[in-house]
């Protein structure tokens, strides 16, 4: 898990500033709200490397198991995010801008600097 450091450095930082900024502008609950979509994106981050260290562990897999699992893979982190966006907008109420703030933030965070693997 070496090689998702620099991503969950580059994650939080974005998101705290985002979250600094709701806080400066709107106060703690829009910040919270940011911090909460900045969370979901780290959920994200962390399903995507689990499965990925999972995969490279096993055995080697065919082509056809290859697209089993990447599609299994992608429907699992879509999964995980509507389900905690419907968390935090439906039954905590946040504050829908800045959580949608902080989960971009932080997915710009693993834009600019991707998963870099060891081989």
């Amino acid at each position: 898990m070496n090689g998702i450091r620099p991503v969950v450095f580059a994650q939080l930082m974005l998101v705290a500033l985002a979250a600094g900024g709701f806080f400066a502008m709107s106060g703690g609950f829009r910040a919270g709200s940011a911090l909460f979509g900045g969370a979901i994106a780290m959920g994200n981050l962390l399903l995507l490397e689990w499965r990925r260290s999972r995969t490279d562990s096993g055995p080697v897999l065919s082509a056809s198991r290859s697209i089993r699992v990447l599609y299994r893979s992608a429907l699992e982190r879509m999964g995980l995010v509507v389900l905690l966006f419907a968390l935090g907008l439906g039954v905590l109420e946040l504050e829908p801008l800045a959580l949608l703030t902080g989960f971009i933030a932080g997915q710009v965070g693993l834009v600019f600097t991707g998963i870099r693997r060891k081989n």
